[in-house]
């Protein structure tokens, strides 16, 4: 018994060591054949024969000048031509063994010759192969001569008939189906409860949601339509012999189409999944970043050197990056993300976004400076360029601005960024305002009354801040007249122009009232006999023009007499 276990022993190891040399070799052998042009000159060539869609044998082996994929050709208009005639045809089919081959013939038409190189490799003898072919063109013959029968074909009529019928039915009972599912569909739109935080910001209205409802059902209703259609065709073409191959193509790129989707889609679900995370995880960091900038925003949280009206602007960069960090992360999980059309596609879109976006880009940029710079904030009155007006908005794009005619001004930031800035509420609050302006009074007035005019036409403004106290500066002495500025102190620079209005109305009374003419900027008058230019209702009621006029003596002397 040891004996004979050491000999099975052995024989084990010795055919463990044979097929290790046969796979070690087996590769050098393979490539030895393949480089050698005698090897590959013996490669099999394998032709299939087919007869109405179905194959019935392959031809290995060329006959003469003919090679397989030529003899493959002959043999099937063999059979279709065999196959016009009628059913007698299948009792005289035989083998005839000549000159060393196997020829099966249909009475006296040949249909092919069996070689023993068909033969080689198929564990078969050549007449063993012959008597196979012949029992399958048999078998294909007699189903080709049952189903051309007239029975047959009346047989298939009639179902296709019935196939007519019940497509029509069911196309009629889909079309109900959906009439009957929009009504439903329109009824409940309009009975919905309509109180959601989407209803009231718009986003969903019961036109919306009922326009869309009908979009899905007519989208589902034609889907379904076409596919009746598609299995109709599909039955009746099977039931004839001339158009079963049509049908048995339609079921094998329909099979392969739905395992292809299904195997797609299978294949998908890990990808799918690292998509899922993703998005999850930057959804929540968006969420807990926003929440973060709210408290900054509203100065529940502060930080050091960092402004509340920096937080939104701030969250939105961090957002963008954020999205772009997991756009960046997903794209190769995209399906088709790594076909060169796909590359092709993303390279032609990026490339226009560069070329046309050029200006919206260099606008963000000047956004984003404008907005750390904080030259101002909502609500200010500026001027930008030769435009002035309250800012009313500003994002990465765009400054808009509100004049005093209620006009609104949309200044690209760019451009913003290109002028100068003039903030005239910046420093209001606490320093304020100081509006100015200028009158010219002759030299026949005194300075410090003109001062003190000045001075008090100022404190009868509403909107003038007592404290600090309006002033004078003397600007220029010109050829005729002093220029005077009064300045005032204002917190309301959103109220400009009534100040500037209210102020030149104090002036003018003020001067009148004191009977001081303003000589602004040019005035010419003659005193001989001219009045003053002050409204008549300042002059005392005695008044009369000073001057004299000889020409006026002279002219009408009756006045003296």
């Amino acid at each position: 018994m040891l004996h004979r276990s050491n000999t099975w022993v052995l024989l084990v190891a010795l055919l463990l060591a044979s097929s290790t040399i046969w796979a070690q070799s087996s590769p050098n052998s393979t490539a030895a054949d393949n480089a050698n042009p005698e090897a590959r000159a013996q490669i099999i060539t394998r032709a299939p024969v087919q007869f109405r869609d179905r194959m019935l044998f392959e031809v290995t082996a060329p006959i003469g000048a003919l090679n397989a994929t030529e003899r493959a050709s002959a043999i099937e208009r063999r059979l279709l031509a065999i196959s016009a005639s009628d059913s007698a045809v299948l009792q005289q089919l035989r083998v005839v063994e000549q000159d060393g081959l196997s020829e099966l013939f249909a009475g006296d038409v040949l249909i092919r010759a069996v070689t023993d190189q068909d033969a080689a490799g198929s564990g078969r003898t050549r007449r063993q192969l012959a008597a196979d072919f012949k029992l399958r063109v048999y078998e294909a013959l007699a189903v080709e001569f049952r189903d051309r029968s007239a029975a047959n074909v009346v047989r298939g009529l009639l179902y296709a008939l019935a196939a007519t019928v019940v497509l029509v039915v069911l196309l009629i009972g889909l079309g109900r189906l959906y009439r009957w599912s929009r009504d439903r569909i329109n009824r409940a739109a309009q009975a919905w409860s309509w109180e959601s935080g989407l209803a009231r910001m718009r986003i969903l209205t019961p036109a919306s949601v009922s326009s869309a409802s009908r979009s899905i059902a007519a989208t589902l209703a034609w889907l379904l339509g076409f596919a009746l259609l598609y299995f109709y065709l599909e039955y009746v073409l099977s039931l004839f012999p001339w158009t079963r191959g049509i049908a048995e193509r339609m079921v094998t790129t329909s099979r392969a189409a739905v395992v292809h989707v299904g195997t797609g889609f299978f294949n998908y679900v890990p990808n799918l999944l690292n998509i899922t995370v993703i998005v999850i995880v930057a959804r929540f960091l968006l969420k807990a970043l926003r929440a973060i900038f709210e408290q900054v925003r509203t100065q529940r949280v502060s930080l050091d050197g960092f402004f509340p009206e920096w937080a939104m602007p701030t969250y939105s960069l961090v957002r963008f990056l954020v999205i772009a960090i997991a756009a960046v992360m997903v794209f190769p999980y995209l399906p088709g993300s790594g076909s060169e059309g796909f590359r092709g596609v993303s390279v032609f879109v990026g490339l226009l976004i560069s070329l046309g976006a050029a200006s919206a880009i260099a606008n963000v940029i000047a956004g984003i400076v404008i907005t750390y710079m904080r030259p101002f904030k909502v609500g200010d009155r500026v001027k930008i360029a030769d435009a002035i007006g309250d800012v009313t908005g500003k994002d990465l794009f765009v400054v808009r601005l509100r004049t005093i005619k209620n006009v609104d001004i949309t200044i690209p930031n760019s451009l913003v960024l290109a002028n100068h800035i003039i903030n005239f509420s910046s420093s209001a609050a606490t320093h304020g305002l100081v509006l100015h302006s200028t009158v010219t009074i002759g030299y026949d007035v005194p300075w410090q009354k003109v001062h003190e005019l000045l001075i008090a036409a100022a404190q009868r403004v509403d909107g003038i801040k007592p404290e600090p106290t309006p002033f004078v500066l003397q600007t220029s002495l010109d050829d005729f007249y002093v220029s005077y500025e009064l300045n005032a102190y204002t917190s309301h620079p959103e109220q400009m122009a009534r100040l500037y209005s209210d102020l030149h109305t104090e002036i003018q009374n003020s001067f009148n009232a004191a009977g001081v003419e303003i000589m602004s900027p040019h005035y010419s008058a003659v005193r001989d006999g001219s009045s003053m230019a002050v409204p008549n209702d300042y002059l005392p009621k005695d008044y009369r023009a000073p001057g004299f006029s000889i020409l006026s003596r002279i002219m009408r002397p009756e006045r003296d007499a």
